[in-house]
């Protein structure tokens, strides 16, 4: 079961060395698939969850940064952000390592891509490993709070990552819609912390927001803590590291950071 926030945040001059903080796609995807297979391969973590970032600015060819969706005001519905998100999950799937490369004989995996719900923006994607079926990863791509989705993901266990009798696969939820139980409501809660929320970690993540006019950046890199970035509007500037967090650190924890680097 994954635990729940107790201890404060350090302070940066207590902090341990932290991961970059990327600002273009290709980067996020590189450190995204890094920390994924690392959590596969030496922490046995065949359940993961990766929240990738999306906004306009990713995807016109800037280097300069970017803002997240749902905290600065992303205009697309589920059908736009899977447009933007469907190749850049695609491209974490290539990259992740679950299995020796002498193995693949250093190819890469075939991605195959099955839409499941179209006005939800949800697909299944399978990247299919050289080595053979056991070095297999899928993804489901945005799925929503819906009955529906809790019997997708029991049904993609039973005859892919935790098939009985055979060995583990990877199985990752990428930009799920929900952030606790409570985005479920009453009936489907209960289901959804036993299915999921007890038992998909959360092994890479990046997020970004306005606090106090100021643009902060939330990352996370398995096995590391959640890093806080105060990041600058000024490319040539460099993001500063405000404290970390062993679990994910709310608005109000992230804005204390944000008040007293400003003191």
């Amino acid at each position: 079961m994954i635990c729940s926030r107790s201890a404060p945040a350090m302070s940066p001059s207590q902090l341990p060395q932290s991961p970059f903080l990327p600002t273009h796609p290709t980067s996020i995807v590189r450190q995204a698939a890094t920390a994924v297979s690392r959590a596969f391969v030496e922490g046995a973590l065949n359940r993961q969850t990766v929240r990738l970032p999306l906004s306009d600015s990713m995807y016109g060819d800037k280097e300069e940064g970017f803002v997240a969706d749902r905290a600065i005001g992303w205009q697309g519905g589920p059908q736009e952000t899977f447009r933007f998100l469907s190749p850049m999950a695609s491209d974490l799937l290539r990259q992740i390592r679950v299995v020796d490369e002498i193995q693949t004989g250093g190819l890469p995996p075939r991605i195959k891509e099955q839409v499941l719900l179209d006005f939800d923006g949800s697909a299944l994607l399978t990247a299919e490993s050289p080595a053979g079926p056991l070095g297999d990863v899928q993804a489901l791509i945005q799925p929503n709070t819906d009955g529906y989705y809790l019997d997708t993901v029991a049904s993609i266990e039973e005859l892919f990552s935790d098939s009985p009798g055979k060995a583990r696969r990877l199985f990752i939820l990428v930009n799920p819609a929900w952030r606790d139980r409570s985005s479920w409501g009453f009936f489907g809660g209960k289901r959804a912390q036993e299915l999921i929320l007890d038992r998909y970690e959360t092994t890479y993540a990046l997020d970004q927001f306005v606090v106090r006019g100021q643009k902060v950046s939330l990352l996370k890199t398995w096995p590391d803590d959640w890093c806080v970035f105060l990041t600058p509007l000024d490319a040539d500037q460099s993001a500063k590291l405000l404290g970390t967090f062993p679990d994910r650190p709310d608005y109000s924890e992230m804005d204390k950071l944000v008040k007293a680097s400003n003191l």
